[in-house]
């Protein structure tokens, strides 16, 4: 009898058994399509055996479920996820610069490079008719135009830097949430384990959201021997098991540029520490909108080089016009200052406000030091060295420019583009200097000669003339986008090869399920086949032996 009942216990487990396993068929199918999920499988062992007397050996007594496991590799999830970071990274910086190169909209009708081109056209004109008062309107129009375009470039790019707070609103309250959502999962995973098992499917949906964060930040993910999870970010826990720490928006105190915009916004921890990430959406988005110098260089840099460029170009002109005469017969007019300031406006606002809101730095002595004793021809180039000198020397002078007002020398702020115009004197067509001396006017076009003369004047700027440097400008936001965009795409490319690698060994695939479906269901069919022998065993002992003769 005992062996009867042996055996059929040990049928019953494999029906058992069979039918389980055909349970986790059925939900890998049903989840065949869903983010994340990671296939499961059975795994069994035999029970162990009962030893047979006499040293006769053991018998199997039939088949025991260990434990319900997901298929995943930690490595291809580790690997994943710091591609996917770097890959967050690239594409905040690759948008925006290519929001950058539409801002500048080169070539185009409204570029830089063609408004420069109608500028000097109109020049060459005004030098050809220095009297005529249609070419002196039409240098007027193209003052204003060239103005007014670099003014309208470098305030959308300042427009575009404060924007980016947007993106980053949304950066940071995504990862807030996701840090929310596992720390949850951290408890449902953890009290539903405590017995001993493996709640796999929530382990997936905390994978998903660890998948997505390390889009936003560059994360560091650990579980300790009491299965609580950890997420860190820069060194500090963003998950400490069943504890979210947040991330918050503050405006920034102190500009980290000194033309950077208003109301920028930096990401740092709730309790005041500095967020530090290395990749990530977060960080791409920190470093094209602060960087203004380096490989990954962003929005400052590109509003720096507009006001390098139209300091020393408005400074030259300026120079060069207030020395000639107008038809009036009036000098000493600039052709640029700022928010539509006259010339004398302009220079009283330079004497007392030109240097951070102070009174400008005469430095008269020192520019000209040792200029004296040179030959003529060399005095320029002496006073243009011992002003780099004197800037490179002196610190608070970073990011300064000397001009010459009334016959000397003052350092002062560099002319920004975000505040360029033309003088308000040239309301005045007559006041345009085109003649060199007073007594050659009005048929003189020497002086606007010597504007034109800056087009090819390739000493004027370390990236030669006024147009190589709007060039060259181009050139290395064109060189920057390209650049952006081929490392994100490739980081596409690598994240997705690692992606395809994971779901070949996770994911669900229908084929091989089916195939398990009918090893289960055909084992399952004759440990049910087994049963009823058994039985049929246990019914001959029980009901028919021993009634013969009766």
């Amino acid at each position: 009898m005992s062996a009867g009942f042996l055996g059929l216990n040990t049928a019953l487990s494999g029906l058992f058994a069979n039918q389980r396993s055909l349970g986790i068929v059925s939900h890998n199918i049903s989840n065949a399509n869903t983010e994340g999920y990671s296939r499961q499988v059975m795994n069994t062992k035999a029970y162990i055996p009962q030893v047979l007397p006499g040293g006769l050996g053991t018998l199997g007594v039939g088949v025991d479920v260990t434990a319900v496991k997901q298929i995943r590799d930690n490595y291809l999830d580790y690997k994943y996820r710091v591609e996917s970071s770097v890959k967050g990274e690239w594409d905040a910086r690759s948008s925006v610069l290519t929001e950058i190169e539409g801002i500048f909209n080169e070539p185009s009708d409204s570029s830089i490079a063609e408004l420069l081109d109608q500028y000097y056209e109109s020049l060459q004109s005004l030098q050809k008719n220095p009297e005529n008062l249609t070419a002196r309107t039409l240098v007027r129009q193209n003052t204003i135009a060239l103005s007014e375009g670099v003014k309208r470039i470098s305030t959308m790019l300042k427009d575009l830097q404060a924007d980016l707070n947007y993106q980053f609103q949304s950066a940071v309250g995504e990862a807030n949430s996701l840090a929310d959502q596992i720390a949850k999962l951290n408890e449902t995973i953890y009290k539903a384990e405590l017995e001993g098992g493996i709640a796999n499917d929530v382990r997936d949906q905390r994978n998903v959201l660890v998948d997505k964060l390390s889009q936003l930040v560059n994360i560091e993910y650990y579980e300790d021997a009491q299965n609580r999870f950890y997420v860190l970010v820069g060194g500090q826990q963003l998950v400490a098991h069943y504890r979210a720490d947040t991330l918050e928006l503050v405006p920034r105190t102190e500009k980290a540029n000194e033309d950077d915009g208003d109301g920028i916004m930096d990401v740092q921890w709730s309790n005041g520490n500095r967020l530090n990430v290395t990749s990530g959406k977060i960080l791409g988005l920190q470093e094209v909108r602060d960087n203004i110098t380096g490989d990954k260089k962003g929005i400052p840099y590109y509003v720096n080089k507009l006001n390098e460029f139209i300091d020393t170009f408005t400074n030259t002109f300026n120079s060069v016009h207030e020395k000639g005469y107008g038809l009036d017969g009036s000098t000493g007019n600039y052709m640029f200052t700022i928010d539509n300031m006259t010339t004398a406006e302009y220079k009283s606002y330079l004497l007392t406000k030109g240097l951070d809101g102070k009174a400008a730095a005469e430095v008269t002595a020192m520019v000209l030091d040792g200029v004296s004793a040179l030959p003529e021809k060399e005095r320029d180039n002496k006073i243009s060295s011992n002003i780099l000198t004197l800037l490179a020397n002196n610190p608070e002078f970073q990011g300064k420019t000397v001009r010459m007002i009334d016959g000397k020398y003052f350092v002062v702020d560099r002319m920004k583009a975000s505040e360029v115009t033309i003088a308000k004197d040239l309301e005045d067509l007559n006041k345009f200097a085109a003649a060199k001396r007073l007594e050659d006017i009005p048929g003189d076009g020497t002086n606007v000669l010597e504007l034109i003369s800056t087009r090819h004047n390739v000493k004027l700027y370390e990236w030669g003339a006024p147009e190589d440097f709007v060039k060259s400008l181009v050139s290395n936001l064109g060189v920057d986008a390209a650049e952006a965009n081929r490392i994100s795409k490739n980081q596409a490319l690598l994240t997705n090869e690692y992606s395809t690698a994971r779901d070949s060994i996770m994911g669900v695939s229908l084929d091989e399920e089916m195939a398990n479906m009918i090893k289960f269901q055909t084992a399952y069919n004759a440990n049910a086949r087994m049963v009823n022998v058994f039985d049929e065993m246990l019914d001959l002992v029980v009901n028919r032996l021993g009634t013969v003769g009766r």
